[in-house]
């Protein structure tokens, strides 16, 4: 790709909030969570936690902001939020 290709890319509206997304992959939200892959993917597929996911195809994502919520969620005792 020309330089001038990848300076129009990295201007561009669209790819510019690709990358700002909060999406994570299955690994990256693992490393999160503190995580194996592996268990998210085994979670995923027996509904052990109800942890939301975007899929689409055989992509799967996870908003930051819902790891978030979901790992509030599992706080015992104190003043979970």
């Amino acid at each position: 790709m020309s330089q001038s290709a990848v300076q129009q890319n990295e201007t561009h509206p669209i790819l510019a909030s690709l990358l700002r997304s909060d999406l994570l992959t299955t690994e990256q939200a693992a490393v999160y969570l503190g995580l194996n892959p592996r268990t998210l993917e085994v979670w995923r597929c027996t509904k052990r936690h109800a942890i939301p996911y975007i899929k689409v195809g055989r992509l799967v994502k996870y908003r930051k902001a819902e790891l978030d919520l979901w790992l509030s969620r599992q706080t015992v005792g104190g003043n979970a939020a």
